[in-house]
């Protein structure tokens, strides 16, 4: 099964860019992905439950901070299918999410999603970011007109509309980097 990390943010968005993640959610459930995330919160969850409710399986990568926090709590998310307690900080389980992912998928997000968008580009691992949904996925675009983080031209991001074609972009280039 290809895995495609999800990397974006705690913070509020609003409701269209919620549906932006709830369709990709989707799309990658009804696709066979497993879809990796940072665990809790935020769009994480909003990704998590669309994946869920589309009979798909979804991995929370867990920073310490939020490994045992409950329902009562803003970031909880009950629909992650597996949850790996990492004991790392935020920053440090970073990597594992990348590490975890065929391909990678930007939406929103802040200065986390730009350390694991830069990590996925060191690891050559495929780059998808979804643009409309603001924040990071809409910068860098604009930072990075070519598609590519620095002058070693390691791989090309794609920058991408719509959520169906972020998935399937995504897939088809996770299944042509793990042959």
């Amino acid at each position: 099964m290809v895995q495609i990390g999800i990397l974006t943010t705690y913070d509020p968005v609003p409701p269209e860019v919620e549906e932006k993640a709830r369709a990709l959610g989707m799309a990658l459930a009804e696709s066979g992905a497993v879809v990796i995330t940072g665990g809790n919160g935020g769009l994480m969850t909003v990704v998590a439950e669309a994946v869920a409710k589309a009979g798909g399986v979804t991995v929370g990568i867990l920073a310490r901070e939020l490994e045992d926090i409950g329902p009562d709590h803003e970031w909880y998310n009950p629909y992650n299918t597996v949850k790996i307690k990492t004991g790392q900080t935020f920053t440090a389980r970073s990597s594992t999410v990348v590490r975890s992912s065929d391909a990678v998928i930007v939406v929103a997000g802040g200065v986390g999603t730009l350390t694991e968008t830069a990590i996925a580009y060191n690891l050559r691992k495929p780059i998808v970011v979804l643009k409309g949904t603001g924040m990071m996925a809409d910068r860098l675009p604009k930072l990075f007109l070519d598609g590519y983080l620095d002058h070693r031209r390691l791989i090309k991001i794609r920058f991408v509309e719509d959520p169906r074609e972020a998935a399937q972009t995504a897939i088809r280039l996770a299944e042509g980097s793990t042959k």
